[in-house]
């Protein structure tokens, strides 16, 4: 018989258009921010995610947003706290809770407001907890969100689950992972056992395996990377938005006739990242362009070409 678990406000599942850690459709840089991977110093206090009335099934908007106060906390020395009532609404929350990318989509989108801004009530129903905001305030926190916006870029990809995964992504940052039915923060991973903070006391636990996980990323918009920087190999045949960034950047960098170019990696594309690459290869790499790659395809060396000229460009 197939156990079930009680959901405490997680949904599972992805977009084709979310980026994955090491999958050529779309990956972040990876830094090491925090080398022993390890996030427990820079946790915020505890927030319970219900009240005596009843819950407010956002767990996803906990974890996440307790994540994003770790990375700020270790990046800044400050401890923020951040409300969580602002993105669970923001992000649509239902009854039976939130996707993970949802959730983060919304704070890249909406950005986060204090929890003095917008408080949670000492006790509250689902439906209480999930009012809609009325105006003039709606617009009065928007801009609050607009403002820290302006300082910080948050961004998103999903990992792999194995315990080697975990650890190699802490290094990075902390991870909104998902037990079965609820989302919390894994802030530190061994061989043996995940370690988390929840949305229910007590707050520190542990867990022997995960089913899901993301890296919800916080970045200081003055160290944040170009928007059309490339960060996954293009090779012939790919279609869609990365494909789309390639054309941007050969934009950007002079190349004007790539506005005619279409959405997909076909040979007029490869005749022309060909002629590019031409001109901006030297050594080897030059002949390995000219007599067997001929554009079609666009690899590490490749792209560390078209982002270090958008940084030196722009």
């Amino acid at each position: 018989m197939k156990q079930k678990f009680k959901n405490y406000g997680v949904l599972i599942g992805e977009r084709s258009t979310d980026y994955r850690a090491n999958e050529r459709v779309g990956a972040l840089p990876y830094q090491e921010r925090q080398l022993d991977g390890n996030w427990e110093p820079f946790l915020p206090l505890g927030e319970w995610q219900a009240s005596d009335d009843g819950d407010s099934m956002s767990c996803v908007s906990f974890g996440e947003i307790n994540g994003i106060e770790t990375q700020e906390k270790q990046q800044t020395g400050i401890q923020v706290n951040y409300s969580d009532r602002w993105i669970a609404k923001m992000s649509a929350t239902t009854r039976e809770g939130n996707f993970l990318w949802k959730v983060a989509e919304a704070i890249r989108k909406h950005g986060l407001v204090l929890e003095s801004d917008y408080p949670a009530p000492l006790k509250y129903t689902w439906d209480e907890y999930h009012a809609d905001i009325a105006e003039p305030y709606l617009s009065h926190l928007k801009q609050k969100g607009q403002e820290w916006l302006k300082r910080w870029e948050v961004s998103y990809e999903g990992i792999e689950v194995s315990k080697a995964s975990l650890m190699k992504h802490l290094k990075h940052g902390p991870l909104s992972v998902v037990l079965p039915g609820h989302l919390v923060l894994n802030f530190y991973t061994t061989q043996d056992v995940v370690n988390y903070f929840d949305s229910y006391p007590p707050y520190r636990k542990t867990t022997p395996s995960v089913v899901q996980a993301m890296k919800v990323l916080l970045t200081l918009r003055t160290l944040a990377p170009d928007p059309d920087s490339l960060f996954a190999d293009l090779k012939f045949g790919d279609f869609g938005p990365t494909v789309a960034k390639l054309k941007r950047a050969l934009i950007r960098l002079g190349w004007t006739e790539a506005k005619d170019l279409p959405d997909f990696y076909d040979q007029e594309t490869a005749d022309y990242v060909h002629r590019f690459f031409l001109a901006n290869l030297d050594g080897w790499s030059w002949w390995w362009e000219r007599y067997y790659y001929k554009g079609r395809l666009v690899d590490r060396v490749r792209r560390d070409v078209i982002n270090n000229l958008l940084t030196i460009r722009t």
